[in-house]
């Protein structure tokens, strides 16, 4: 069993993203729960690219334009840190 120390939140579309991660002896293992469910990553850093693919892959659809720069400013970031 791995326990993740590590998180960062990110807010996609009023979702509250957490993204878990430990770094092990093969790498990163990054773990992605969104509301009761627990999406894993593999060996992706914790970014808010990760928490993007994670709603995606979760909801079945990509994000408009308009949602995506949405999602920067809730997040106080920019395009590049995608």
């Amino acid at each position: 069993m791995i326990v993740y120390k590590d998180h960062v939140s990110f807010t996609i579309l009023g979702t509250e993203i957490l993204l878990y991660s430990e770094t092990l002896e093969l790498g990163i293992n990054t773990v992605a729960e969104i509301g009761q469910r627990r999406h894993y990553l593999g060996h992706e850093q914790p970014t808010i690219a990760a928490a993007l693919l994670a709603w995606q892959d979760v909801n079945g659809r990509e994000l408009t334009d308009d949602e995506f720069k949405q999602v920067l400013v809730d997040n106080n970031l920019s395009s590049s840190a995608v």
